[in-house]
């Protein structure tokens, strides 16, 4: 496979359902039928918060592009911000927040997708706006 380039208006955002507020923009997944890490970027509003859940066989790394972000992972809890690298271990109940002020951006590698590339593709389509562009092409 040859190397590529995404540039960020190529990126399409999508939502996993109507009522989530974070967009996801694959950036990665593995081939058809094939195991390996899917990569993708996270865009959470002020205030925003994912869910409790947790990846049955695969271990999460974020990296924090902008902004704050709280993890809540089992019984801890934890703030990263610009240029730290959060892993969640597999198997994990983990969630995580926005507190704000401003947008969060993370890079998140789940080293199995274990289906979650295909989940993505069939969400809701929701392209990344004009602040969210700005945001990438500053980094």
């Amino acid at each position: 496979m040859l190397p590529r380039i995404l540039h960020p208006e190529e990126l399409q955002g999508f939502r996993l359902s109507n009522h989530d507020h974070c967009r996801l923009a694959l950036l990665n997944r593995p081939e058809a039928g094939g195991s390996g890490c899917t990569v993708f970027l996270e865009v959470h509003d002020p205030c925003n918060r994912v869910p409790p859940h947790r990846h049955h066989h695969a271990a999460e790394l974020y990296f924090v592009l902008r902004g704050t972000v709280i993890f809540h992972v089992e019984d801890r809890s934890i703030t990263a911000t610009g240029g730290d690298v959060v892993i969640v271990p597999e198997e994990a109940i983990h969630d995580l927040e926005n507190p704000g002020p401003g947008r969060l951006y993370l890079l998140t590698v789940l080293s199995q997708d274990g289906g979650f590339a295909e989940l993505l593709e069939h969400g809701v389509p929701t392209p990344l706006d004009a602040e969210d562009l700005a945001v990438l092409r500053s980094l």
